[in-house]
């Protein structure tokens, strides 16, 4: 992939990002709270894409871009492992709403999921603009 196209591809991953959170917060008013938290996750996964990106890692699947934040970020820093681990929550939530026709989330759990994905994708704008 070409320098230019790696920025590129972060810019497109960091915009569907912010995209992907103002879903949340629209599905989270008109209290479609599995969807929120769906979209939460999609946020932080985003971001987490970028931030693979900026090193010129490609992810291939969902849990490929965890194993290799933890691999490439957490190991050996700059993130922490509270910060991943956040991320697997919003993995583990996302699969549950997406996939379990009877799981059902209030509004209290997709406000935290949203602000957990908020501050995952905090951490991951500061090391991109590092």
């Amino acid at each position: 992939m070409t320098g230019d196209n790696m920025a590129n591809n972060i810019k497109e991953e960091i915009g569907r990002g912010q995209e992907s959170l103002r879903a949340a917060e629209v599905l989270i008013h008109h209290r479609l709270f599995n969807d929120a938290i769906s979209r939460s996750y999609y946020a932080a996964l985003h971001y987490a894409r970028a931030l693979l990106l900026r090193r010129g890692i490609e992810a291939k699947s969902h849990h490929g871009v965890a194993q290799l934040i933890n691999l490439h970020f957490v190991k050996d820093g700059p993130m922490s492992k509270a910060v991943a681990a956040d991320f697997s929550q919003l993995q583990s939530f996302r699969e549950l709403s997406d996939y379990n026709a009877g799981a059902e989330f209030t509004e209290d759990q997709a406000r935290e999921e949203l602000i957990r994905a908020q501050a995952f994708i905090r951490v991951c704008e500061a090391l991109l603009n590092a």
